[in-house]
């Protein structure tokens, strides 16, 4: 009996440590994968949060701390100040945790996005972000006129460009998937 007892503790024990071992990398449960990880969080903004900018074109520009689902994004306006005009889907960079979007905004003005309202920015496993508010204001001086200077100003390049484009293999021409 006492064998049978430290026989059943033992597959006890080891089931237990198992599913301890198994909450803290992901899993499949019933065709779901479910990860233990965090979800991502806004690890940096431009224009920075509370900074000020140059009216004109500018990039929005939001990093994660961890890789992107593409077409996993969503941004809105906050009562906190204007928002900005804005192409309607921002891209996600090379790197995967970096989503830049075209905008333009005017002069001697407070702005606030909201990244993230109704949760759909998602990690490559599909964990939402945490929403994040973005607040800041825009100069009087200079205006921002060119897409080369917008990226220059957000630390982008050249090919960091905001606007989605591909290639169409049978005519070879470029065509933008902004609206």
């Amino acid at each position: 009996m006492a064998r049978r007892l430290a026989a059943l503790t033992f597959v006890v024990a080891c089931g237990v440590a198992g599913l301890a071992a198994r909450a803290q990398t992901p899993n499949e449960v019933q065709g779901v994968v479910v990860s233990a990880g965090p979800g991502p969080l806004v690890r940096s903004t431009y224009p920075a949060s509370g900074g000020t900018v140059a009216g004109g074109m500018l990039i929005l520009k939001i990093v994660f701390d961890q890789p992107m689902a593409p077409d996993a994004w969503a941004y809105g306006q906050a009562a906190e100040g204007d928002f900005p005009d804005c192409l309607a889907k921002p891209r996600l960079l090379g790197d995967q945790r970096t989503y830049v979007l075209l905008c333009s905004v005017e002069p001697g003005r407070a702005y606030a996005v909201q990244i993230n309202p109704a949760p759909r920015f998602a990690n490559a496993d599909g964990r939402s972000a945490k929403p994040y508010t973005l607040k800041f204001a825009t100069s009087d001086g200079d205006i921002v006129r060119s897409l080369h200077d917008a990226l220059q100003q957000a630390g982008l390049a050249d090919d960091d460009d905001p606007i989605m484009t591909w290639r169409d293999p049978g005519q070879g021409v470029s065509q933008s998937a902004a609206p």
